[in-house]
């Protein structure tokens, strides 16, 4: 499919395209999802955004939890 029909499909301009092409981070979500939506992959969108499938975000979460826990002492403290 040609870009410009690409392009038109997802309701962005020939820019946007060019810079979600190239990864560019302040290309909207919106446009992403959009283009996936015009590529038939939407489904898609609900995989990248599971939680459960984010490894770095889970070590970020373990490595942020507290290295030793201690139980009170007989006196409460």
């Amino acid at each position: 499919m040609p870009m410009a029909d690409f392009a038109e499909r997802m309701g962005v301009s020939l820019g946007t395209l060019g810079r979600l092409e190239r990864g560019e981070p302040g290309v909207s979500l919106g446009a992403f999802a959009m283009a996936l939506l015009v590529l038939g992959e939407l489904r898609r969108l609900d995989e990248l955004l599971d939680v459960s499938r984010d490894d770095t975000g889970l070590l970020l979460d373990i490595s942020a939890l507290p290295q030793r826990i201690r139980r009170p002492g007989p006196l409460g403290g």
